[in-house]
């Protein structure tokens, strides 16, 4: 009966999760701008300063100058200041050299042009991108608002992007911060990043989504802050249990609302880069992941604050324990597999695993995918490839970054890979990989060993297993067929800006 309780609020748990993912997803066929608050027209006499933030750490010089130069044809009527903060432990490169040299010289060379900019070196390496932003926000004092970037971030040369964030902020004193909408502009570098930048586009559409109504969260990047608040609820440095917090969007938009303040979204598209290769992938979700349970054992009152409507409340739990919602199916299914005899455990996979993801490559086809000039064929390809093989990936990603947390590895940070990577081999790619082939392995010696023992071997009873196997499969389609993905030399930096012109549609094959 024990078992039969707990399997049970697990499952309430999990299902509760899923509707509320499929609920907004269906959502997103009827989304548009019309919750924008129509401030176009707000009289603003004397346009504010500007303040524009770029945390770096041995990028290639070619990427950060692309962000440099968007913030720089981004239109504005009032003065910007370019504030970059790098921690490379290694200031001899080439990469490092130019890229202080370009912000150094910028407003020497173009004195007139109303932008200033400061260059930053943060010895305190040990407080990573957090160090950074407090080091570029103690930095300025004329600007009454802050744009954050990532060095692969981009903002468009043809929208009133910054304008029209200046009119929000002005008519609302509570608004703490606007997240603009992100999009992929690095999809044509490899079959990895052309599914990788559909999932993600659709993940970014959803928080933008969510963020008219709900709990709005900071994404980390591509966002702009009141100078004021920032101020107001302190560093964006924390710790927990000795270890530095990675998530420091998340806690910074706790910090906000319970300060009484709220964040909203801006559907303008701005870019930024997916990883190029598995490696950078992982890299990438286990620190999301990993800094979501900090935030949360950390945190907890003030996300929940008293201030938050029930909506807010949901949201943020949907947000804060999707990485745990993930624990819990996958113990639960294996508890099912091995408890249950029948078609149950296929059952609840399909229902609660397989079924929204192929409600959200739905979603995806009809809101971007349908659009490309692409045989439908290939459109298919790129849609189960992100929404099942890369997804499998991540979700496992995410398993073992809760496994990491619970033993109290610190996690740190990894630098996402934005250079010329180097081919793997399938010695370093096992190496690399071993937990997820480990996994899998694990899942298909499991279901075998539940046949043999629970069904005598029984023809029909191999059916029951299926939807296991198929997630498990799809692991390691995704660990052979994108072993060798990486960012190469044809993948050119200026194709991957927002206002390029190349189109999204330029894929690569996916060699199923």
């Amino acid at each position: 009966m024990y078992l039969v309780i707990f399997i049970g609020l697990l499952m309430i748990f999990v299902v509760w999760h899923r509707a509320y993912q499929i609920v907004h997803d269906i959502k997103l066929l009827f989304f548009d701008s019309r919750y924008d608050s129509g401030n176009d027209e707000c009289q603003i006499t004397e346009w504010p300063t500007i303040a524009f933030i770029i945390p770096s750490c041995h990028e290639p010089f070619s990427v950060s100058k692309m962000t440099f130069d968007s913030i720089v044809r981004a239109p504005y009527r009032g003065k910007k200041e370019i504030i970059v903060v790098d921690n490379s432990k290694d200031k001899a490169t080439e990469d490092f050299r130019c890229w202080k040299a370009y912000v150094e010289s910028y407003s020497l060379i173009h004195f007139d042009s109303g932008i200033s900019t400061i260059f930053l070196y943060n010895e305190e390496k040990g407080t990573l991108k957090p160090g950074n932003l407090d080091l570029g926000q103690k930095s300025f004092f004329e600007s009454k608002y802050v744009v954050i970037l990532d060095v692969d971030s981009t903002i468009p040369d043809n929208e009133p992007l910054l304008e029209r964030s200046i009119a929000d902020f002005e008519t609302d004193d509570s608004l703490g911060f606007i997240q603009y909408r992100i999009r992929a502009t690095n999809g044509h570098f490899n079959s990895l990043t052309n599914a990788l930048a559909v999932s993600q586009d659709l993940l970014r559409l959803r928080m933008i989504s969510r963020g008219y109504g709900g709990y709005k969260i900071f994404e980390g990047h591509n966002g702009m802050w009141r100078k004021s608040v920032l101020d107001d609820i302190g560093c964006w440095t924390e710790y927990y249990k000795g270890n530095i917090i990675v998530t420091e969007d998340i806690l910074k938009s706790a910090h906000a609302y319970a300060a009484g303040y709220y964040g909203k979204s801006l559907n303008i598209v701005t870019g930024e880069w997916v990883p190029c290769s598995l490696k950078a992938l992982e890299s990438m979700w286990m620190r999301w992941m990993y800094g979501n349970c900090q935030v949360f054992f950390k945190s907890f009152k003030k996300i929940y604050s008293k201030k938050l409507t029930l909506i807010e409340k949901i949201d943020i739990s949907y947000h804060i324990t999707h990485h745990l919602v993930t624990f819990c199916f996958l113990f639960v299914v294996c508890l099912l597999q091995w408890t249950v005899q029948g078609p149950f455990a296929n059952f609840f996979i399909i229902t609660i695993g397989i079924i929204p993801q192929f409600i959200a490559a739905t979603i995806s086809y009809f809101v971007s995918v349908r659009k490309m000039k692409l045989p439908l064929i290939r459109k298919l390809q790129v849609l189960y490839a992100g929404f099942f093989m890369i997804e499998t990936f991540i979700m496992y990603a995410q398993v073992r970054s809760d496994i990491n947390f619970m033993l109290g590895v610190p996690q740190g940070w990894k630098v996402t890979e934005k250079g010329l990577e180097t081919r793997v081999g399938w010695k370093a790619t096992i190496l690399n990989n071993s937990f997820y082939f480990t996994i899998a392995i694990f899942c298909i010696v499991f279901c075998f060993l539940s046949w043999v023992i629970h069904y005598n071997m029984a023809i029909h009873a191999i059916s029951y297993h299926l939807a296991l196997l198929f997630g498990n499969v799809n692991l390691l389609l995704c660990l052979i067929l994108f072993r060798k993905e990486r960012r190469t030399e044809d993948n050119t930096t200026e194709s991957a800006a927002i206002n390029c012109d190349n189109p999204v549609e330029i894929l690569q094959p996916v060699n199923f």
